[in-house]
């Protein structure tokens, strides 16, 4: 094996780090993301696995500390800097782990054209699921700008993308070791891909709903350190009272009363009245009080006054609960700065008007499982309510709308997404964007979406993905 330069090392770590950061938000040169792993994999000849593993490992950390980088602040808010930059520490520590792991990986199988592209999408998978679920900043995101590839998430989901993105730099990483046929092949089936998405990617507009937004502009912070939000009920109210009458549904963003709801009968008679006075209904996000439990939902208030409730399944680890088996080793002083939220009993539409409405709330929308769920249980639209005030003037803004974004063109049905401080927008099944707001306005938009859909990833979910992994690796036993 030969002796790598460290000094080349760090250069094609920089390049590798630089182009996937250059690939997201603010930047958006989307294209990147199929160059960022070239320089990695060119070195992996030149080193062990576990230089690999370390590699990797340097990798995420390199991307994940600019990706994070708004942590420390806005953990500040409730305890120490020294604290809140040890949790944004952990959290990116944790996140590179992954990449060290598929380095080692793809190291133990370097000849191999398409482990590296299955090995990544089984450790994706990973990472949306279990107690530590986080999914931000996965490769496949930045294809939201690029159309044409966008449209394979109706096929493939979410994972389909990664595959895409981690062969196609594996083949290039490898393209001029290929011979002349494989890089027809490969050339001729990258354009294939753009056609082909291109064509699936046309989709009539007929109008199916009359949708109105509110995006209020409130402090996030304001909740947890005024206990008088009756002036942001006020704004809300005066803002849906300046859309039209008769709209099949207004909605407010997550935690915009953060009082529990249905103990407060005050709130509910004001809401039941403006939703009947502009004959629409009206779905906004509250705390919720059963018993000892306490959930993070979104009410529905139909134009009779009643209301109906989504409760929050997917909770985000440490900030709305402890995850097991965390809980029974976390100190009491910590214990004391995390939501003791209780999850929900699933995820079922709202049904509104012979409609039906998938809700999502705020970190739910960044996994393909809960809006696939809601699909597959025939929701007409679905519907992001969220508050992303926590890191307003920062590219998370903009990621998040990235994944609420995929979150419909997965499944093949209109998205409406409504932030507290922005970005609240509408979107066709085709991840197109119909209205969208711009970060801090106080403004109410209202228009109209279209009807979804067939969608294959509702169908079968991420299964051909691993169906195509276990056909791969029986595959390469039988070679060997």
């Amino acid at each position: 094996m030969v002796r790598v330069n460290k000094f080349k090392i760090f250069i094609y770590l920089f390049i590798s780090i630089l182009f996937y950061i250059l690939a997201f938000p603010p930047f958006n040169f989307s294209f990147l993301i199929f160059f960022t792993l070239i320089p990695l994999f060119s070195l992996l000849p030149e080193i062990t696995q576990r230089k690999a593993f370390i590699l990797g490992f340097l990798y995420g950390i390199g991307y994940n500390s600019v990706n994070f980088y708004w942590i420390p602040r806005l953990v500040s808010h409730f305890t120490s800097i020294g604290l809140s930059i040890f949790v944004y520490l952990l959290l990116i520590i944790y996140l590179s782990l992954y990449y060290g792991v598929f380095l080692w990986g793809v190291k133990r199988k370097e000849n191999s054209i398409f482990f590296p592209a299955f090995f990544m999408v089984f450790i994706q998978w990973i990472r949306c699921h279990g107690p530590l679920a986080f999914n931000w900043g996965s490769f496949g995101e930045p294809l939201v700008h690029i159309y044409p590839l966008l449209q394979w998430a109706s096929i493939f989901g979410e994972l389909g993308l990664v595959f895409l993105v981690v062969l196609v730099n594996t083949v290039i990483a490898r393209f001029r070791e290929s011979d002349f046929k494989r890089k027809i092949s490969f050339i001729f089936v990258f354009i294939s891909l753009f056609i082909v998405g291109i064509f699936i990617g046309r989709g009539d507009y007929n109008s199916f709903m009359k949708v109105g937004a509110v995006q209020g502009s409130y402090d996030s912070f304001s909740k947890y350190f005024y206990t008088n939000i009756y002036d942001q009920f006020q704004v809300h109210k005066e803002l849906t009272l300046n859309l039209p009458d008769n709209l099949d549904l207004v909605v407010w963003a997550e935690s915009v009363l953060f009082c529990f709801l249905n103990h407060s009968p005050i709130y509910l008679k004001e809401l039941g009245e403006l939703a009947e006075f502009k004959n629409t209904n009206l779905l906004l996000g509250s705390l919720e009080m059963n018993g000892r439990n306490i959930y993070n939902s979104a009410y529905l208030i139909t134009r009779d006054g009643r209301y109906k409730v989504h409760r929050k399944v997917q909770l985000v680890p440490f900030v709305e609960e402890v995850p097991f088996p965390f809980n029974y080793v976390i100190p009491e002083y910590f214990r004391g700065l995390i939501g003791n939220y209780s999850s929900g009993p699933g995820f079922y539409p709202l049904s509104i008007d012979g409609k039906k409405i998938g809700v999502l709330i705020c970190f739910e929308s960044l996994f393909s499982d809960p809006s696939k769920i809601l699909s597959q249980r025939h929701s007409d639209i679905i519907v992001v309510i969220t508050n992303d005030g926590w890191f307003q003037g920062t590219p998370a803004v903009y990621q998040h709308k990235n994944q609420s974004l995929l979150r419909g063109v997965e499944n093949r049905r209109p998205i409406v997404q409504v932030a507290n401080t922005g970005i609240t927008f509408f979107a066709d099944p085709y991840g197109r964007i119909i209205k969208e707001t711009k970060e801090g306005e106080k403004v109410a938009i209202y228009g109209e979406v279209p009807k979804g859909s067939f969608s294959f990833y509702t169908f079968w979910g991420d299964m051909p993905m691993f169906l195509g992994f276990l056909i791969f690796l029986l595959i390469k036993l039988i070679k060997e």
